[in-house]
Formats: structure tokens, sequence, C-alpha cells
């Protein structure tokens, strides 16, 4: 025994740093060997990597709020720049206005508390994203349906939803937006412009497959990454430890 702090308070066991057990002590016939003391899981650390994704939102999701929240803002700026550069009537800029500042003002509120490191929840972000959809539609029929430019505000909203949605809710936001838009196009327009309308949709559903296919693999490689990182800092701490306990001993 080389230090007395290594001695179980009855003195019948001492503890073999090497081994890493209790053993007896010369001399002593103990009765029972002292539990040992289970190891602690250490807290979590906020800033480590197996923490990415948090507690409350999805991990694709926490990731992907950064790029919702500029594709918002980029639809917010051309938005008014397209409402300016040619309004129909007063009424039309009134409603695009409307809509517009509602929008920047949600994105506003996101946006700080992505940048006071406390992203909402997946409910909010979803309901954010519904609202873009609901803004752009309303902008549309406010310009006539088929014959507005504005629908270009929908690949917008579908680039950030399907790079930081889920496979299943990107799929059925595109599934809403085609819908929704395939309708009012098809009651806007002529038929020398069902091939356009057409072409439009499948650029919309296209949109989304690739920005999806692509979060998918950045969701893969962040998965890997964080598993070999985990894998490291165990092992460090186990080297550490044995080298602790063979100082100690």
């Amino acid at each position: 025994m080389s230090a007395e702090h290594l001695v179980s308070p009855d003195g019948k066991w001492f503890w073999d740093g090497v081994k890493q057990e209790w053993k007896p002590a010369p001399g002593s016939q103990p009765a029972e060997k002292p539990a040992e003391k289970p190891a602690e899981k250490p807290p979590a650390n906020p800033k480590s990597l197996s923490s990415f994704g948090g507690e409350v939102r999805s991990e694709d999701l926490a990731y992907g709020q950064g790029v919702l929240v500029w594709a918002r803002w980029i639809l917010i700026g051309t938005g008014l720049l397209l409402s300016f550069w040619s309004p129909t009537s007063l009424t039309t800029l009134q409603v695009q206005l409307a809509a517009i500042i509602a929008l920047a003002f949600g994105n506003f509120y996101l946006h700080v508390q992505l940048l006071r490191g406390h992203p909402a929840i997946d409910n909010v972000v979803y309901a954010a994203s519904l609202a873009d959809i609901t803004v752009v539609t309303a902008l549309v029929l406010v310009q006539g349906g088929f014959q507005s430019p504005v629908f270009i505000f929908y690949f917008a909203a579908i680039v950030g939803i399907s790079v930081a949605f889920p496979t299943g809710m990107t799929f059925g936001y595109t599934a809403l937006v085609i819908g929704v838009y395939g309708v009012i196009c098809i009651a806007t327009a002529q038929a020398g412009d069902l091939p356009a309308v057409f072409t439009r949709l499948l650029m919309i559903a296209a949109v989304a497959v690739c920005g999806n296919v692509f979060a998918r693999s950045e969701a893969k490689r962040r998965a890997d990454a964080i598993e070999i990182h985990d894998e490291n800092r165990d092992q460090v701490e186990i080297e550490g430890g044995a080298k602790n306990a063979i100082t100690t001993a």
C-alpha cells in the first residue's frame, strides 16, 4: 500500500490502482468488500457536438432554422422591391405591404431568438413556414393568379423548408404549395398556358427534392462527425483515467 487514502475506513481493504480493484490488506481478514462508488455520468456540455440538436428541437430543424430565417429575409426584401416597382393599384399595394410587413415582424422575432441562442421550437417554425406560403399565395391572388411574377417566392420558401424540415414535412408542404398554386393557375390561366403551369409546378417539386437530398446528406455527415467525436472523447477519457490511476498507485 503506497498511500493512506487508498485504504478502506476499516483498514481491511486497499485500492489497487493498476488493476483498478479492491484487494485485502495484508494481515487482515475482511468481512465484506466495500461497495465501489458507481461512476457518475458527466453532465452534458452545452457547447459539445452531442448537444447540437438540443432537447426541445429536432436536430435537422435546429440546424436549418438559420437557413429559413435568411431565406425569409430574401423573400421579404424582394417582395418589397417588386411591390414598389410596378404597383397595379393602391389597394393591391396596401395588401402587399401589409402581408410583407407582418411576415417581417415574425421573422424578426425568430432572428432575434437565433441571435440570443434560443431557437424556436418545432411547431413555431412550422407555423412560420405555413405563414410564408400563405403570404405568397395572397400576393399571387392579388396580382391575378397565373400572371403574377410573385410565384417565384414559392421557390425561396420551398428551399428553406426542404433544407430544414424532415422529409415527411417537406413532402407535405410541397404538396400543399403545388396543390394550391395549381388550382390558382388552372382557374386563371388560358388553355395555351397549361404547359407553363405544368413546368412551374414541376420546378417547385424539383427544388424540394434537391434541397431535401442535400439536407439528408448533410445530416448524415453531421451524425458521423458527432459519432467520431464522441468515440474519440471517450477514448481520451479512458486513457487519461488509466494514467491517473497508475500515477496515484
